[in-house]
């Protein structure tokens, strides 16, 4: 959806251009093209969740023209992006030239609290003086122990994608037992072959690192990282005062997958049963990252609870991570929390936008404020 101004500045054009000419492109080449919807207004979704749904395999080297290309490493791809300049070369040259980075080792052992998710992981190791210090830059970042272990592998998506906003050159979790249960059933891949994949698809004992980060998971409680970076992490109950919202957006191929449509809908259906809903304060847009994503949230019942709770439901795009669409902030003292992955100034509007987990995105909608999201036995938010 492009605005108005945007519209008056040409970009639509551009856009439709830019289109036609991709659609040409892939049918000289014969390239499947994932662009849009015939059947009614819409895409059939974000690169990134599409080539994790539908392609990527582990073992095998993924490279796109997007920063986020790693997303894939959670399930065992070494994936990166490069420029479309390199892009381009590359097919005349049939290759692309990397140095082999080094690699830093995340370890984050433990159990995780309920309320906690992979984000609040990523924006923890994103505020650490290591990283923020720049030493992390183009290095492989290996995520392992028993909380990673416990993630889902659209949650160890969460982590690899935003190896992008750590500065690194992937991210990457070990295939295992998760690994396969995906392939399983979501592309309906044989079992066996599927765990012959994984096969020695781990570090080497004893394997040298350029630098061990080691964190325990019951240490991390739910987080934001305030306007301007996505290193301004803080623990939420530190906010010490309230702070209201506007706007709330859950999507992108960060917070846009199955089990982030799972998050949501758990806070808004536990809202409604407490007769409570999105707060008339707040505007909650929620943008599915691909077709695939919508159908699972159609055949849970999602679409409905969305829309009782007062949410707002947008089909697949980038959507207000790249400044087009709702989501987007019009005014520079509005209030955004977000599931996306960039706080940078201007990328999303020039309001001030927090980076938060689904949890935290949806129980703040409800609230009207940012809270930490409590699971039901508690039966409470937690204020800021």
């Amino acid at each position: 959806m492009i605005s108005e101004e945007k519209k008056k500045l040409g970009l639509l054009d551009l856009a439709t251009q830019l289109k036609l000419k991709q659609q040409d492109f892939a049918k000289k080449q014969g390239i499947r093209l994932h662009g849009e919807l015939t059947d009614r207004k819409g895409s059939e979704g974000i690169c990134h969740s599409i080539v994790l749904e539908s392609y990527a395999l582990p073992g095998q080297l993924n490279i796109g023209s997007d920063s986020h290309t790693p997303h894939v490493g959670a399930i065992g791809c070494v994936a990166f992006g490069i420029g479309t300049t390199d892009v381009f070369n590359s097919w005349i040259t049939k290759d692309v030239r990397v140095r082999v980075p080094e690699s830093v080792k995340v370890v984050i052992r433990g159990k995780k609290h309920p309320n906690v998710t992979a984000k609040d992981f990523i924006l923890k190791i994103l505020s650490l003086d290591y990283v923020r210090s720049g030493k992390a830059l183009a290095k492989v970042m290996e995520y392992a122990g028993e909380a990673i272990e416990e993630l889902s592998v659209d949650e160890r998506a969460t982590m690899t994608n935003m190896a992008a906003e750590i500065g690194g050159f992937t991210g990457i979790v070990a295939p295992d037992k998760k690994a396969v249960d995906f392939l399983v059933e979501r592309r309906g891949i044989d079992r066996k072959k599927g765990e012959t994949m994984m096969q020695g698809l781990y570090s080497d004992p004893g394997a040298q690192y350029a630098h061990v980060i080691e964190l325990d998971a019951a240490d991390i409680t739910p987080m934001v990282a305030t306007p301007g970076d996505p290193g301004n992490g803080k623990y939420i109950r530190d906010l010490h005062t309230p702070v209201p919202v506007e706007i709330a957006y859950g999507g992108t191929c960060t917070a846009g997958k199955n089990e982030d449509m799972d998050m949501y809908a758990a806070v808004l259906a536990e809202a409604l049963k407490q007769g409570k809903r999105v707060a008339d304060s707040v505007k909650f847009y929620i943008q599915f990252g691909s077709q695939e994503t919508r159908e699972y949230c159609v055949r849970r019942g999602y679409l409905d609870v969305f829309q009782r709770a007062g949410a707002h439901v947008i089909e697949p795009s980038c959507g207000a991570c790249i400044n087009a669409g709702p989501g987007v902030s019009t005014r520079p003292d509005q209030v955004v929390i977000s599931a996306q992955n960039r706080n940078f100034p201007g990328r999303s509007g020039p309001g001030q936008m927090y980076l938060a987990s689904p949890f935290t995105v949806a129980a703040s909608a409800v609230a009207g404020y940012i809270v930490e999201y409590e699971p039901s036995e508690k039966k409470q938010l937690v204020r800021a």
